[in-house]
């Protein structure tokens, strides 16, 4: 039996996730695909366009067999943590082959290149670092320089320039940090551009998830989403029509009662630093649109994705947790089941003995994590209550009654 895995976001599902699945099974052979999804937060800091449901609905329609959820405060923090998260639970099932990823270019060779120069951190790389952080640069960009001053050829600036080839190099690096026995595979990504916004229709090729989000924001061109998503178009249009899309504009009122009742409580959120800190509390302006306090609060030392990753932990109340410091080594302490294919039960047993992680099948299972590893019962409560968040956020614009995250059943196709 061979498995292999992949970790997305799927925000919102369309065509070129369709075509990564397809690729996936060709390219490794393998009967099942299990995938690590993020729930109703993603790594971009922003709610996601969808609930975690209906996007594990259209996964599993598209050829995806078992959606596993990835915890909240992984799922919305950086790139590291985001891949940390998604190869520990994959290693942790004990049946996962390859795992698969998008890639603009580069293949698994040059990215573990890379990979082990960031490990390993040899001197120079950790002399340049240092020196272009302290120049006012942020972490990406003292990163690059590091890097090439290692490895001086302009190809490796190119791919570390593609947010996708950034997610890909956390893949193989927390792979060969865990000594794992999976192989990683690049799969060539088809379609617009990660962040693209426009799209042309008469193009054959897939629009961006950017594109597709600001379409359901805005209530229009059909045409693009039916193109974009065709198998998904219907259950995207239905959600946009009944006004249960949610973006940052929804949580701009939790966000501005943070900062107004006690913005000295903001230091103790996860990611956030004196620098971000002091900003926020000199820049921050209540009432304005949540793109306008990026701009106010933008500085050259740490990237626009960075600060939207810290205020969405100041919204959702996520902590700096002692033991994040420690995540890379970390194993995840749960796998809870988004959704599921009939014909993976077989897959489901097999995980359930021979994997070393629990699996949450039904929510209520989440009330045995071990009560004396305190982390594992953070991450779980995180879970419930930024689903339970999201769905008062959706039902209320939706002028429907909120279902409860203990009660909601998992998808099975």
């Amino acid at each position: 039996m061979k498995t292999a895995g992949i970790i997305a976001e799927y925000n919102p599902f369309h065509e070129g996730h369709r075509y990564h699945i397809e690729e996936t099974r060709r390219l490794t052979g393998a009967d099942f695909i299990v995938v690590v999804m993020s729930g109703d937060f993603v790594q971009r800091g922003e709610p996601a366009i969808v609930d975690k449901y209906l996007r594990a609905q259209m996964a599993l329609e598209s050829g995806a067999d078992l959606i596993i959820e990835m915890p909240s405060l992984y799922a919305s923090s950086s790139a590291e943590y985001f891949a940390t998260a998604g190869v520990g639970i994959l290693e942790s099932l004990g049946c996962v082959n390859y795992l698969s990823f998008g890639s603009e270019e580069a293949g698994v060779e040059e990215l573990t290149t890379l990979a082990d120069l960031m490990l390993e951190e040899p001197d120079l790389y950790k002399e340049t670092l240092k020196k272009e952080l302290e120049s006012g640069k942020n972490y990406p960009q003292a990163r690059e320089e590091a890097v090439l001053a290692c490895l001086p050829r302009e190809r490796y600036r190119q791919i570390l320039r593609q947010p996708n080839h950034i997610l890909a190099l956390e893949y193989v690096k927390a792979i060969r940090r865990r000594k794992s026995s999976i192989e990683p595979v690049a799969v060539l990504r088809k379609g617009s551009g990660y962040l693209e916004e426009e799209w042309d229709v008469s193009q054959d090729i897939y629009p961006s998830a950017t594109a597709l989000r600001l379409c359901l924001r805005e209530g229009k061109d059909r045409e693009l989403l039916e193109k974009g998503s065709p198998l998904c178009s219907d259950l995207l249009w239905e959600c946009m029509e009944k006004n249960e899309t949610v973006d940052w504009e929804d949580l701009m009122p939790y966000l501005d009662y943070k900062v107004l009742m006690d913005s000295r409580i903001l230091g103790k959120y996860f990611g956030m630093d004196y620098d971000i800190f002091r900003r926020i509390t000199k820049l921050y302006q209540p009432g304005k649109k949540f793109e306008d306090i990026i701009s106010l609060c933008h500085s050259r030392n740490y990237t626009d994705a960075a600060l939207r990753r810290i205020l969405l932990h100041v919204v959702l109340n996520m902590e700096d947790y002692p033991f994040m410091s420690k995540a890379a080594e970390i194993p995840i302490p749960y796998a809870r089941i988004l959704g599921l294919r009939k014909e993976a039960g077989k897959l489901l047993s097999y995980i359930r003995e021979q994997g070393s992680i629990q699996v949450i099948q039904k929510t209520v299972e989440g009330r045995s994590i071990d009560k004396y590893d305190h982390s594992a019962r953070l991450l779980f409560e995180h879970d419930i209550r930024c689903g339970d968040f999201y769905e008062q956020i959706a039902a209320r614009k939706a002028g429907r009654e909120a279902r409860n995250e203990w009660q909601r059943n998992l998808v099975i196709l």
